[in-house]
């Protein structure tokens, strides 16, 4: 029986990689890949800079976006260089977009990492393999998370990273609790994956908070003093913290001629200069002054309901779940780190925007925390409740691919979601309107303009000799030349159709259970 549920295990999570690698090359472009592929050429330019004196580009010298390190980057970009070509060959885009397609894929296998630890994680909660293997099917299945993991490169690698920092550090405590000697490839080990997160996000320091959430469950699980604990581990306390340090140091480029920027970037990155505007329940909520109720409400409508009952009934069975150290340390660490860190963002007025994507990194924490709260309350309610979420996660992943990431749970499907909340602010829709754009202008003589923001992200799937120039949203209602075609995506979708121009086309998709088509992207023909 044991063994049976292994293997199909392992033929689901081949299966699943197999597909989801599919999906990811054959979604579209997002708005904010160019700024990561533009992050990795600053880095370059920086290290040729440094360390061969080459000049600095001049773009280069106030770049804003300056804070991200090379982590990631340094796994995904030979990557990106080996199957780019071969991406190039099998589908009709330029090569610039086959390079970002290749690192979808890096992407997607974060995501799917992320998804063996949290099965580790869940098992040292709840010591049940039946449990654990459907628990993470249902986690890699759920729509706003693997939406997210077929494209996204900077939250989702965070993410992934996050849970096996988790994982990491909290077997290094119980393993303690067995009075097993830290050695010092653990303290290597956590060491490098805290300067990676760092290296992807410096919202990483965060980490360290969780950490030392750990160490006071720990400590008041064996009833020891900080101070007797300390005597015998402070040399790799110490061995830790400047390991750390010197891996961050290494994996970013702009702290190598000073390194106390490092200081500097958290406060630019938390207090982010741009002021974006997320529509949040029908309103339009500035990230600089955001609403205390901003955090609440997009958790309320992006979990799982299955997640949301669990939660609920937390203070119903902490006492059932915390019954031995282990449970103590895994459980105690993921309820008070997302609940603290939670409460952090809320009230220190954090730079947050395109709902929640920047914490994306607690969503797997809480939702372990939902999903064992319901199983250790009621394991049949749990399954029951689970089938039904697991069968709409399947249909609904098909059904609303590639937007998988405007996902939302279905009893907020009451409420007019294109009127309420951001949807596809990211603009994946692009791909599908260049190829419209394409059906249309077949065997044209006269080659047309095409306005939208940003333009790259339409160029990229189309044969640019067929058209005679790109231009930007803004210029629709100027005296640009006409007739055009103007995409109207993201953002725009929000302003009316301007003077002159119809609709010829909508890329739209439909969530179960609601009649409402969800409008993704607009194809204008202005004569």
């Amino acid at each position: 029986m044991h063994l049976t549920k292994k293997n199909f295990f392992i033929s689901f999570l081949f299966v699943y990689f197999l597909v989801g690698a599919y999906f990811s090359l054959n979604t579209g472009l997002s708005f904010d890949e160019w700024v990561e592929q533009r992050n990795w050429e600053y880095n370059v330019a920086l290290v040729k800079h440094i360390l061969f004196d080459h000049e600095l580009d001049p773009s280069f010298i106030d770049y804003g976006p300056k804070y991200y390190g090379i982590g990631f980057q340094i796994i995904s970009q030979p990557i990106q260089i080996l199957l780019s070509n071969a991406i190039l060959n099998f589908q009709n885009i330029d090569s610039y977009a086959s390079h970002i397609l290749a690192k979808h894929l890096v992407v997607f296998s974060f995501y799917f990492v992320s998804g063996i630890f949290l099965y580790l994680i869940i098992l040292k909660i709840v010591n049940n393999q039946f449990f654990g293997i459907f628990s993470t099917i249902l986690y890699l299945l759920y729509p706003y998370l693997l939406g997210h993991g077929l494209f996204n490169p900077k939250d989702i690698p965070f993410l992934s990273i996050w849970v096996i920092c988790t994982y990491i550090s909290i077997n290094i405590f119980t393993k303690l609790t067995q009075d097993s000697y830290l050695k010092y490839k653990d303290v290597i080990l956590i060491s490098f994956l805290s300067a990676f997160l760092l290296s992807i996000r410096v919202a990483g320091v965060l980490i360290f908070i969780q950490y030392l959430i750990t160490f006071l469950i720990f400590l008041n699980s064996e009833k020891l003093s900080i101070s007797s604990f300390l005597k015998s581990t402070y040399k790799k306390i110490l061995f830790f913290i400047l390991l750390t340090l010197i891996f961050t140091y290494f994996l970013y480029p702009v702290f190598w001629k000073n390194p106390f920027l490092l200081f500097e970037a958290i406060n630019y990155m938390s207090k982010y200069p741009n002021d974006v505007c997320t529509l949040t329940l029908g309103k339009c909520m500035f990230s600089k002054n955001l609403s205390p109720t901003y955090v609440p409400i997009w958790l309320l409508v992006k979990l799982p309901v299955v997640v949301l009952i669990g939660l609920t009934l937390l203070p119903f069975t902490e006492k059932k779940i915390f019954v031995d150290k282990t449970k103590n340390i895994t459980f105690g660490t993921l309820l008070i780190t997302s609940f603290f860190i939670i409460f952090i963002l809320i009230f220190s007025k954090v730079n947050l925007y395109d709902e929640i994507r920047q914490i994306l990194f607690l969503v797997p924490i809480i939702f372990i925390l939902g999903i064992v709260s319901l199983y250790i309350f009621s394991k049949k309610i749990f399954y029951f409740l689970s089938c039904i979420t697991l069968f709409i996660f399947l249909v609904e992943n098909v059904k609303i691919y590639p937007y998988q990431y405007t996902w939302f749970n279905t009893p907020s499907r009451i409420l007019d979601l294109s009127k309420n909340f951001e949807l596809d602010y990211w603009g994946i829709s692009s791909r599908d309107l260049a190829n419209k754009i394409t059906k249309l202008n077949k065997q044209k003589t006269k080659k047309p303009c095409i306005l939208v923001n940003p333009p790259w992200q339409i160029k990229s799937f189309l044969n640019t000799e067929h058209y005679s120039c790109f231009g930007l949203w803004g210029d629709i209602e100027s005296d640009f030349q006409r007739p055009f075609f103007a995409v109207q995506n993201m953002r725009n979708l929000k302003k009316g159709k301007s003077y002159k121009c119809n609709s010829v086309y909508e890329s739209k998709f439909n969530f179960l259970f609601s009649k409402e088509d969800i409008v993704t992207g607009r194809l204008l023909k202005c004569t």
